[in-house]
């Protein structure tokens, strides 16, 4: 389950999810850094990581309430709206997802193909991915100044 990662930080965990995901990578060449991990409240999580020649932001919570909601997440977090989601291999139907399964109650989102197009799950959280624009020069160095 990926929300592990923040109490034993191992990079197998992320490398899981990724695969689950279309991208532009073989995880046997590519190395993945972490670049930085975030809890952003009590069940959200995000991910900076470098991959390829490409910076990426995975993000992860149990409760989803839509596709826009997410779009909102990537864009306050990152500060503009340069980036694409990353498509996962596989969709899922959304009432077959772990969270939805796990969970006592879930309440089905609105557009809720538009936000299953974009959604894996791991665990209690549906996990997005997006790729950025970002210089990858720049990737290992803070973005404070």
């Amino acid at each position: 389950m990926l929300r592990d990662f923040q109490y034993n930080p191992a990079a197998d965990q992320i490398e899981e999810v990724l695969r689950r995901f279309k991208l532009d990578y073989a995880a046997e060449k590519s190395q993945l850094d972490v670049l930085r991990f975030e809890v952003i409240g009590p069940d959200s999580f995000m991910w900076k990581l470098f991959l390829g020649d490409a910076i990426y932001y995975l993000y992860a919570e149990d409760y989803v309430s839509g596709i826009d909601y997410i779009k909102d997440i990537f864009t306050d977090y990152l500060g503009h709206d340069k980036w694409d989601f990353v498509k996962p291999q596989h969709t899922i139907e959304f009432e077959s997802a772990s969270p939805v399964k796990g969970a006592a109650i879930y309440q089905k989102p609105e557009r809720v193909d538009d936000l299953m197009d974009y959604a894996v799950d791991s665990g209690y959280d549906f996990v997005f991915m997006v790729k950025t624009l970002e210089n990858p020069d720049d990737a290992h160095f803070s973005d404070k100044s």
